[in-house]
C-alpha cells in the first residue's frame, strides 16, 4: 500500500514538473509576445538546480522529516505558479522570473528526492520491482506532462495550464504527507557542510557509482541535441516541426514498456552499473535509425525502439546508487545525480541550437547516438578504475 501511495505522490509531482516548461512558455508568449522572456522562464526554472542539487540533497539526508521536505517542495511549486500566473505580463518581468528561480532551487527533489525514499519504504527483496515502478513514473510524467499543458493551454488558456500545475503539485504534496515517516537510521545529524562534502567524495570515489553517474551525465549531454534535431528531422520527412514532439513521446512509450516488462529481468544480477552501460550502447545503436527513417511512421517506430533499448537505464542507475551508497548519503547522491543530468541536458540543448542547423538533423541525431556509445565507454572505464567496496543501503 505504501508503494502505491508513493507512486501517486511521485508521479503527481513529476507530471507537474514536466508541465512547467510548456505552460510557462505559452503563458509568457500569450501575455507578452516575447520569445526571449519565454526562454528565460524555462532557464530560471532549470538553472538553479545545477548548484543547488548537492545542498538540497544533503538537507534531505539530514532531515528527520524527509516526506515533509518533499511535500513542502510541492507546495512551493504550487505557490510559485499562482504567483507567476498573477504577475507575468502585469508588471516587471523580474518578479515572475524570481518566483520561478526560487522554486527551481528545489527542482532536483522532484526526481532524486523521491527516488531516495524507495529503499526506506520497501523491503530489500522488493527493491528491483519498486525501482521499476519509480522509473516508470518518470516516463508517465514525460508522456503526460507536456501534452496536458499543451491541451489545457489550447482548450482553456495558458493561465489554466499554469494553475493546473499548482493543483497537481498540491495533490503530490498531500499524497507525500501520507507516506510513512522516514529519517536517518541514527540520531546523529552531522553538519550540512560535512554531509555535502561526504556525499560528493563518495560519488567521486566509489567506482561503480562514479562510472554509472558519468555515463548518464554524458548521455544526457548528447541527448540534449535531440531538442533541436527531432523537430527538424520531422520536417525532413515531410511532417510539421511540431511532430518532433511525437518522436519524444514514442521514445518515452518505448522506455515505459522496457521499464515495466524488461528491467526486473535485466537487474536480477549484482552489477546494475553494467546494465546502464549496456542499455546506453543499445540505445545509441538504435537511435541512429531515427536519422535513417524515410518517413514519419518509420521514424516513430525507430524512436520507440530507441526508448525500449534505453528503458532499463533509469532503474539501473537507481539500483547502483542504492547498492553502493550508505543510507545517510543516498538523498544527496540521488539528487546530485539528477541535477547533473538536468545541467547536462540543458548544455546539450544549447549546443544543439547552433550545431544541428549547421550539420542537419540527421547528422545531429547521429552525433547524439554516438554520444550514447561514448557515454557507455567512458562510464565503463570509470567504473573499473580505483574500485572500492560497496556500502550497501541498510
Amino acid at each position: 500500500m505504501g508503494l502505491w501511495r508513493f507512486l501517486l505522490a511521485a508521479t503527481a509531482a513529476r507530471v507537474a514538473d514536466e508541465m512547467v516548461g510548456v505552460a510557462l512558455v505559452l503563458l509568457a508568449l500569450d501575455r507578452t509576445g516575447d520569445p526571449a522572456l519565454a526562454g528565460l522562464m524555462v532557464t530560471a526554472y532549470a538553472l538553479p538546480s545545477i548548484a543547488s542539487g548537492p545542498v538540497v540533497g544533503a538537507v534531505l539526508d539530514r532531515s528527520p522529516h524527509r516526506t515533509r521536505v518533499l511535500a513542502a517542495n510541492g507546495l512551493l511549486l504550487a505557490a510559485a505558479c499562482v504567483g507567476v500566473e498573477r504577475t507575468l505580463g502585469h508588471g516587471p518581468s523580474a518578479v515572475p522570473l524570481l518566483l520561478t528561480a526560487v522554486t527551481g532551487v528545489a527542482l532536483p527533489l522532484t526526481s532524486g528526492g523521491y527516488s531516495s525514499l524507495v529503499p526506506l519504504l520497501v523491503p530489500r527483496d522488493q527493491l528491483t520491482r519498486a525501482n521499476s515502478f519509480d522509473a516508470g513514473s518518470f516516463s508517465v510524467a514525460a508522456i503526460l506532462g507536456p501534452g496536458l499543458a499543451g491541451a489545457l493551454a489550447g482548450g482553456v488558456g495558458s493561465p489554466a495550464a499554469v494553475l493546473a500545475i499548482s493543483g497537481l503539485a498540491v495533490l503530490g504534496a498531500l499524497a507525500t504527507a501520507t507516506l510513512p515517516r522516514v529519517a536517518r537510521a541514527d540520531a546523529d545529524r552531522p553538519r550540512l557542510g560535512r554531509v555535502v562534502r561526504d556525499g560528493l567524495v563518495h560519488l567521486a570515489t566509489t567506482a561503480p557509482l562514479r562510472g554509472a553517474t558519468l555515463a548518464t551525465v554524458v548521455a544526457f549531454l548528447a541527448a540534449g541535441l535531440l531538442s533541436t534535431a527531432f523537430p527538424l528531422r520531422a520536417a525532413e520527412v515531410g511532417a510539421a516541426e511540431s511532430a518532433g514532439g511525437y518522436l519524444w513521446t514514442a521514445m518515452e512509450v518505448g522506455s515505459l514498456v522496457a521499464v515495466l516488462l524488461l528491467s526486473r529481468r535485466l537487474l536480477a544480477g549484482d552489477r546494475p552499473e553494467r546494465v546502464v552501460f549496456g542499455c546506453l550502447t543499445a540505445h545509441g545503436a538504435v537511435l541512429l535509425t531515427v536519422a535513417l527513417a524515410p518517413a514519419l511512421p518509420q521514424a516513430l517506430v525507430a524512436a520507440a525502439a530507441a526508448g525500449l533499448a534505453n528503458g532499463a537505464t533509469l532503474p539501473a542507475i537507481m539500483a547502483t546508487r542504492q547498492r553502493h551508497t550508505p543510507v545517510g548519503l543516498l538523498s544527496q547522491v540521488s539528487v546530485t545525480g539528477g541535477s547533473l543530468k538536468i545541467a547536462a541536458f540543458a548544455a546539450g540543448a544549447a549546443a544543439g541550437g547552433w550545431l544541428v542547423p549547421a550539420v542537419g538533423a540527421g547528422a545531429g541525431i547521429a552525433v547524439a547516438a554516438a554520444g550514447q556509445l561514448l557515454a557507455a565507454g567512458l562510464g565503463a572505464l570509470a567504473a573499473r578504475s580505483g574500485s572500492r567496496p560497496a556500502a550497501l543501503v541498510d
